[in-house]
């Protein structure tokens, strides 16, 4: 129950950072392809991968694979962090420096915060059912 919250909410994450990207906080536009462009691009590929890991995880009851997945989601979260690095504009007041990455930057850093509250949690649950079974040995 708990992999398949965690893989929805997943989802929306990046499913929401996904349209937002290409609609209203979508990056510069120029004559010519601006580095912004080449990073939303980019955000773009993890935030599909994240997508169709999440929804591998919540399919799959295997704990080696929905492990493989929370770390891809983080590993995610940490590149849509540092997506800017790829190719960004040069003026502060530019659409991707004042819509784009900080929402890749949110939406990021949530990735990362749920994937730490729901491994910890899903640790507290399995050292409480240990202690249990312990003390009704």
């Amino acid at each position: 129950m708990q992999n398949r919250i965690l893989s929805s909410i997943y989802i929306i994450i990046a499913g929401s950072l996904l349209i937002a990207v290409n609609t209203f906080c979508k990056p510069c536009h120029g004559l010519m392809e601006m580095p912004c462009e080449r990073s939303t691009r980019t955000a773009c590929i993890v935030l599909g991968v994240i997508i169709a890991v999440s929804a591998v995880r919540s399919a799959v009851k295997n704990r080696p694979v929905q492990i493989m997945s929370s770390l891809i989601s983080a590993a995610g979260g940490v590149l849509l962090i540092f997506t800017p690095a790829f190719g960004r504009c040069r003026i502060a007041s530019m659409s991707c420096n004042m819509k784009t990455f900080p929402a890749l930057r949110l939406g990021g850093i949530l990735l990362i915060a749920l994937t730490a509250v729901f491994a910890f949690i899903s640790l507290l649950n399995r050292y409480l059912r240990s202690e249990s079974h312990a003390h009704t040995s």
